[in-house]
């Protein structure tokens, strides 16, 4: 039987039962999942994460089970009706009442668009605002996906092709994973050592050049597709194979590819090429884990130029809410891919995971896919759900946040 290792957060939350009710929702949807129930998946780049194992099996491309694949609409640049805004706003400001340092969030459905902040995120006292740039950490991947299923959408990439193909001469061991294998994390190869995350942290103006991050892709450990094993450094082969195949750095690509194409400006891979825009959104005491406060922002990127050049394609995107809730839409909304590729991202495994992104159990009754991204300092959730016409994209500054949970209140608000 084969394994999966999710990791999970450590801390959660609580959220009261209220929250339901100042939405004017179901009683039946209150509260939080309990720990553990329907976790997304995130490795910091600062600490080693519990891991649960579960029995899976790999994808299928032409597996029965998986939904056609449902096109959102063209997107309502309009605001959502008052009240609507206001039931999104009191679940902001009842997570801050609740523990939660600050809370941003965007929502969008086929009415229109909202976006909201509450508590504080920064140095003095500074209240949060919608626009505050925030680190993404691993909802980074299923942007990369996208750019790969792009690629190989083009004929550029072959997905059933070994990842070693588009490496070109690096000196790597990619363990013979095809690109489909290494995009649903079924590579064989596993996560980043612990030293190399700690190193990563402690000297925060550091920028890691490619030698110095080909240190951090380690020895396979097993076979590919013989396990499903949540691997950062996979996701930089994934990366150094999309710069292999349009002969750019990654960070152009994406902008022309990913970001260009719905006239988005404020979401960006981190780099020393290109400070990050403020505002930004800062942890404050209590809330910024193993970095010391005065660290972040360290060579104009969030959590720091070390960590974001460490971090490279797995999870070093920032990105305000709004935009990052608009890339969602133009995912679903098929701007970036064809129906075909959504599906190939779309097909999961048995344990929820598909190609870079998951489908999310805890948004029944309604499809849903997305992901949870945990960065030292930083939480956010990223949820797409294309039968209900519905995006929410939710960021917390403190990396152990329950994002997930507010991310589906804010679902819950909409009404069924």
């Amino acid at each position: 039987m084969t394994q999966v290792l999710r990791t999970i957060p450590a801390r959660r939350y609580a959220v009261l039962a209220s929250l339901v009710i100042l939405a004017g929702c179901r009683p039946s949807a209150a509260g939080l999942p309990s720990p553990g129930a329907g976790a997304s998946t995130s490795a910091s780049a600062t600490s080693q994460p519990s891991t649960v194992a579960r029995a899976t099996s790999l994808p299928t491309d032409a597996a029965p089970t998986t939904p056609a694949v449902t096109l959102l609409p063209t997107l309502q640049t309009g605001p959502l009706d008052a009240t609507t805004a206001g039931h999104l706003q009191k679940i902001l400001d009842s997570l801050v009442t609740s523990g939660a340092p600050d809370v941003i969030a965007s929502v969008i459905t086929a009415d229109g668009q909202w976006s909201g902040a509450a508590g504080v995120d920064g140095p003095n006292g500074r209240a949060a605002k919608p626009g505050d740039e925030f680190n993404i950490a691993s909802v980074s991947k299923p942007i990369l996906s996208a750019l790969i299923l792009r690629l190989a959408q083009e004929g550029k990439v072959n997905l059933d092709a070994p990842i070693s193909d588009y490496l070109g001469k690096l000196p790597l061991n990619s363990n013979g994973a095809t690109v489909r294998q290494a995009l649903g994390m079924w590579s064989g190869i596993g996560d980043t050592p612990g030293d190399l995350l700690a190193e990563a942290a402690a000297h925060c103006a550091r920028v890691w050049t490619r030698a110095d991050d080909l240190t951090s892709i380690p020895a396979p450990y097993t076979a590919a597709g013989a396990e499903f094993h949540y691997s950062n450094p996979t996701y930089k082969l994934l990366g150094y194979a999309a710069e292999h195949v349009t002969d750019k750095r990654l960070e152009v690509a994406l902008a022309e590819m990913m970001f260009a194409p719905l006239g988005e400006d404020r979401i960006l891979l981190q780099g020393p090429t290109r400070s990050t825009p403020k505002p930004w959104a800062l942890p404050i005491a209590g809330h910024g884990g193993s970095l010391d406060l005065a660290s972040y922002g360290t060579g104009g990127a969030l959590p720091c130029i070390s960590i974001a050049t460490f971090s490279f394609a797995t999870s070093a995107i920032a990105s305000d809410a709004p935009s990052l809730a608009r890339w969602g839409w133009g995912l679903f909304s098929g701007t970036l891919l064809d129906r075909d590729s959504l599906r190939a991202m779309t097909t999961v495994d048995s344990g929820g995971y598909g190609l870079g992104i998951e489908q999310l159990p805890d948004f029944a009754p309604h499809l849903a896919y997305g992901t949870h991204g945990g960065q030292v300092g930083y939480s956010a959730f990223l949820v797409i759900l294309p039968e209900r016409q519905a995006v929410a994209a939710l960021f917390i500054n403190d990396q152990d946040a329950d994002v997930q949970a507010g991310a589906r209140a804010l679902i819950e608000a909409l009404g069924p």
